[in-house]
C-alpha cells in the first residue's frame, strides 16, 4: 500500500510543469537566478515564455496606396523583426540559464496584440491552454500608484491565472557570482 502511494507521488512530481515568463528586463535576470537556485531539475519541465509585441502601421486612407506603400508588407516586416528579436532574446535567456546551471526544456514565443497590457493577456491565455503547475514571473516593483495607473502584469496574473503564480522579487542587477555551471549534457531547445 505504501509503495503504491509512493508511486503516485513520484508520478505527480514528474508532471510538474513550470512556465517562466521573461520580458528581457533586469527583473527577468532575477527570475533566472531564482530558478537556478531553487529548481531541482529532476521533476520539472521548464518552459521559458516571452511575449513579443509590435505596433502595426495603420492604413491611412487612399493616400497610402497612391504613395506606393504596401501596408501589409510593412506590417509583416515589423512582425518578422519582432519575432526575430524575441527568438534571439529567448536563446540569450537559455544561454544565461545554462551558465547558472539549468536549461529550459522548451521555449515559447507568444504574440502580444499591439495594445496596452497585451503581454499579460497573452500569458493568461497561454496558461489557460497549457495548464502549468506554476507560472514564475518577476515584479518591477511599481508600487500602489504605478499599479493604479499602469497596471501590474504580475498582479493581474496572480488574480487571473488558474495556476499558482510565483512572483520573484529582488534587486535587479544583483549578480550571483557563486552560481555554478551545471549540467554537462547538451540539451537542444526549440522555440515554438
Amino acid at each position: 500500500m505504501e509503495a503504491a502511494k509512493s508511486d503516485k507521488n513520484d508520478a505527480k512530481l514528474a508532471t510538474t510543469r513550470l512556465l517562466v515568463a521573461l520580458d528581457g528586463s533586469d527583473f527577468s535576470d532575477q527570475v533566472l537566478r531564482f530558478c537556478a537556485e531553487h529548481l531541482t531539475g529532476r521533476n520539472e519541465k521548464v518552459t521559458f515564455v516571452h511575449v513579443y509585441e509590435y505596433n502595426t502601421v495603420p492604413a491611412v486612407g487612399p493616400g497610402a496606396a497612391m504613395a506606393g506603400l504596401n501596408i501589409n508588407e510593412m506590417n509583416n516586416e515589423l512582425r518578422k523583426q519582432a519575432v526575430s528579436k524575441g527568438t534571439k532574446y529567448l536563446h540569450q535567456a537559455a544561454k544565461k540559464a545554462k551558465s547558472l546551471g539549468f536549461v529550459p526544456d522548451e521555449m515559447k514565443l507568444l504574440e502580444g496584440k499591439p495594445s496596452m497590457a497585451s503581454a499579460k493577456h497573452a500569458l493568461l491565455e497561454y496558461t489557460k491552454q497549457t495548464q502549468p503547475s506554476m507560472l514564475i514571473c518577476g515584479s518591477r516593483g511599481l508600487g500602489a500608484m504605478g499599479r493604479m495607473f499602469l497596471g501590474s502584469t504580475s498582479d493581474f496574473l496572480v488574480h487571473s491565472c488558474d495556476c499558482t503564480v510565483m512572483i520573484v522579487k529582488g534587486a535587479p542587477g544583483k549578480n550571483n557570482s557563486d552560481a555554478q555551471n551545471g549540467s554537462s549534457g547538451e540539451k537542444e531547445t526549440l522555440v515554438t
